[in-house]
């Protein structure tokens, strides 16, 4: 029955991308186009061993994934290493890391181009970074003999539920699951409803935490942009529509009495106009990071990507978007890398963990609203070595948290899909 099931997916699928052979959405780019066909835009030819595959779905995943991937790289060689995204900002990121021989966009899943990828990258084992099931390629590698775990996982209970409903489709993708390594006890428990025994689990812990930039020259980013020494940096990272509004709300009646530059970075690079609206409302100036500074202005747009680290490096005081909303919150521990003082909304739901612990460290700050951050934002202005207190808390939290790479790469050693 399950293969009636995939049949009339592939069937569907296949319409679909005849639809846009037909009418290519305006947007997509010739290079993404085939990359989607499986198509090879830059030359590749596999390891003699065999290709260590990992895909992560977008560029959240790929960013999380670098100090995994470090350590495959410095363990394998990195020209062993072929990675996969579902986004072109994914793909660009990894382009830009550097961390593995060969990276490209995941082609459709339809056999005619998923089959002769798998065949050109000759892969030894697939890594799915996270929760991300693909039933036909998945389907495709078991009959290959091709083992796949997830490592790093996370799954909601929606995905969970989407995948109980549609069990015909997804049932041999998740049985020939050969391991699966959760964050935590919660998503071990959703595994299990799915049918994935304890036996293929390892609790390992989150990727996230294995946080290993180097401490950038923050001379140098305060001289590129015009920030004095002696000015405190307020960023905003990854902050999201109705989100921007409160935080500007909050900072505008106080901005000019302070001795601040404020830092905001969309969690979206499509969005920069609509913040620059939203400033422009308000009678700001701004500067853009793309753009260079000229003349210092008390706020700087980040609309560049994978920079954010680097300003939360920077700042002050870091504000972990996604949270005034109810969105969820992103990655609370970035800025505790470089002991930052941390502020989030009250609506960090995909990070329920991270805020315990956070608060039982007394290492985070939460406000409710635009009065809140402002206060906020006023209380540290004054009170400057409280927070920073509470950064060094954040910092020390985070070392407790770390490993889950190491784990993960001895585990799959232990268990035989990695020599």
């Amino acid at each position: 029955m399950a293969s009636i099931f995939l049949k009339s997916y592939q069937w569907i699928l296949r319409l679909v991308v005849e639809l846009l052979d037909v009418f290519p959405p305006k947007r997509i780019e010739k290079e993404e186009f085939a990359m989607r066909k499986g198509i090879f835009i830059r030359d590749f030819e596999p390891h003699e061993e065999g290709s260590i595959w990992v895909h992560g779905a977008s560029l959240g995943e790929v960013i999380t994934l670098r100090p995994f991937l470090k350590k495959l790289s410095e363990k394998y060689g990195r020209e062993r290493i072929v990675c996969t995204t579902t986004t072109m900002d994914g793909y660009r990121q990894l382009l830009k890391d550097e961390l593995c021989g060969f990276a490209s966009v995941l082609p459709i899943e339809l056999p005619a181009f998923i089959i002769p990828f798998i065949k050109k990258i000759n892969p030894k084992v697939l890594l799915i970074s996270e929760t991300e099931i693909w039933p036909l390629m998945l389907a495709t590698l078991a009959e290959k003999k091709v083992p796949y775990g997830i490592v790093n996982c996370r799954i909601n209970e929606n995905s969970v539920k989407l995948m109980r409903i549609a069990w015909s489709l997804f049932k041999s993708a998740i049985e020939n699951i050969a391991f699966a390594f959760p964050q935590e006890k919660q998503y071990m428990r959703r595994l299990k409803i799915l049918g994935i025994p304890a036996e293929k689990q390892r609790i390992l812990g989150c990727f996230k935490y294995d946080i290993s930039e180097k401490m950038p020259e923050l001379a140098e980013i305060r001289e590129q942009f015009k920030i004095a020494q002696d000015t405190a940096i307020l960023c905003f990272g990854s902050t999201h529509d109705n989100e921007e509004a409160q935080i500007f709300d909050a900072f505008s009646p106080i901005l000019n009495d302070l001795n601040a530059v404020v830092i905001i970075a969309p969690r979206h690079i499509k969005r920069v106009e609509e913040v620059e609206e939203l400033l422009k409302m308000r009678g700001l100036k701004y500067n853009k990071v793309s753009e260079g500074v000229e003349e210092a202005q008390k706020i700087l747009i980040v609309d560049t990507m994978g920079e954010l680290r680097k300003f939360y490096a920077v700042s002050s005081l870091a504000f972990v978007g996604g949270s005034l909303i109810k969105r969820g919150g992103h990655n609370l521990m970035e800025p505790a890398a470089f002991n930052k003082p941390i502020i989030s909304g009250p609506h960090t739901f995909n990070f329920r963990y991270e805020m315990m612990a956070l608060k039982k460290a007394n290492a985070v700050t939460v406000v409710h609203n635009s009065e809140d951050l402002r206060n906020v934002i006023l209380d540290f202005m004054a009170n400057p070595d409280k927070y920073r207190k509470l950064g060094e808390n954040a910092g020390a939290l985070l070392k407790t948290m770390a490993g889950a790479s190491d784990r993960t790469l001895s585990a799959l050693q232990e268990m035989g899909y990695l020599p």
